[in-house]
């Protein structure tokens, strides 16, 4: 629709694509041989089944890069199956009627590599597996659900190489789930404001929280546990919970920015090849895009140590590009591009109070 800006984005592995949601449009780009981003085409207009035209609140690539699973706001006892391909909703899947889905996660960490059907709903106050393979009007796994009390307020999960879950809450709790199914082996308690993101390493060891000013980095191996196992897989000592580390900008760079903090939800690079070489987290507020080490964190115990580069633009979505840490897809409203990592600098007072006239950018 006319007026209507890019708001979210998904990060393709095959075919080297990404697709930026627009209103009730799609714009897919193209990853070029020298980590740059170019505008491939547009798939044109998003409807349901029934042809009612609407705007995602979610979208995840699903089977392969085949899909793309979408939420819509005004129905969220269901799901959205885009054929790629074909460039148009071909499914409708009734979640459950007594079930409002608020937010979805792959199975796996790279589910949507595979040609795995399943994907993990979460709704404000349960946490189950989708099957769309049911068929009918209730697809949730009937052993693979756990409720909680009602005023739980779930907002957000990501998962790990073998399927554990990470769980966050408006109250500002993580939970962390060896499967689905079965109560959280672990429970932090609240750490802060509302978690609005969360991502986890491959191999479960880290978890990114985020709020709304600041990130929470929570190492989750269990402290002398013999076997090495995290709080996925056991419960971590009444007296020893994980003290998360905070991941915040120094108070004169945020003065020199000359805007409130609101961060998009924190991404760990991808790193599928199974060497677990996860480096760099990724989050973006206003027009700055900003990465921290996380060697350099874990070693230093700095959270403030960070680099940043500023756009003409609001950044709306952010994300490394597949199975790499060296360049970053940035969405702005008008515009999505490329960075190579290396071009994120030290802020320094110059760097972050020099506003870049707005571009027009690539409108499709």
């Amino acid at each position: 629709p006319k007026g209507a800006a890019n708001s979210m984005l998904a990060v393709g592995y095959k075919h080297g694509r990404s697709f930026v949601v627009r209103g009730s449009r799609i714009g897919v780009f193209k990853h070029t041989d020298d980590d740059d981003i170019a505008f491939d085409t547009t798939i044109n207009k998003i409807d349901d089944t029934h042809g009612k035209e609407f705007t995602p609140s979610a979208a995840m690539l699903h089977d392969q890069d085949s899909s793309l699973v979408l939420m819509n706001k005004q129905r969220p006892h269901e799901l959205y199956r885009m054929d790629l391909e074909y460039g148009k909703v071909v499914e409708e899947w009734k979640v459950h009627e007594d079930i409002p889905t608020v937010a979805i996660a792959a199975s796996t960490k790279y589910g949507q590599m595979t040609s795995d059907k399943t994907l993990v709903g979460v709704s404000h106050n349960m946490l189950y597996r989708i099957d769309p393979r049911l068929g009918g009007d209730n697809l949730v796994v009937q052993n693979e659900q756990q409720a909680y009390t009602t005023k739980s307020h779930f907002t957000t999960a990501a998962t790990t190489e073998s399927g554990a879950v990470a769980l966050g809450s408006a109250k500002g709790e993580v939970r962390l789930f060896d499967r689905l199914g079965v109560r959280a082996k672990t429970a932090l308690p609240a750490l802060g404001d509302a978690i609005v993101g969360i991502d986890v390493t491959s191999d479960g060891r880290y978890v990114v929280a985020t709020c709304k000013t600041y990130l929470l980095l929570i190492d989750t191996k269990l402290p002398n546990d013999e076997g090495g196992r995290t709080g996925f897989q056991k419960a971590f000592p009444q007296a020893q919970k994980p003290a998360p580390k905070r991941l915040q900008l120094k108070p004169e760079h945020v003065v020199y920015m000359g805007a409130s903090i609101a961060f998009t939800p924190a991404k760990f690079n991808q790193s599928p090849d199974g060497n677990s070489s996860e480096k760099t987290i990724v989050t973006s507020t206003g027009p700055f895009v900003i990465t921290w080490n996380l060697r350099r964190v874990l070693g230093t115990g700095r959270g403030d140590a960070y680099h940043i580069k500023q756009y003409a633009d609001v950044v709306v979505a952010d994300n490394f590009c597949f199975g790499q840490d060296k360049s970053i897809v940035v969405t702005l409203p008008n515009d999505v591009q490329s960075v190579k990592r290396s071009q994120l600098a030290k802020p320094t007072r110059e760097s972050l109070m020099v506003r870049p006239s707005a571009g027009g950018g690539r409108l499709y």
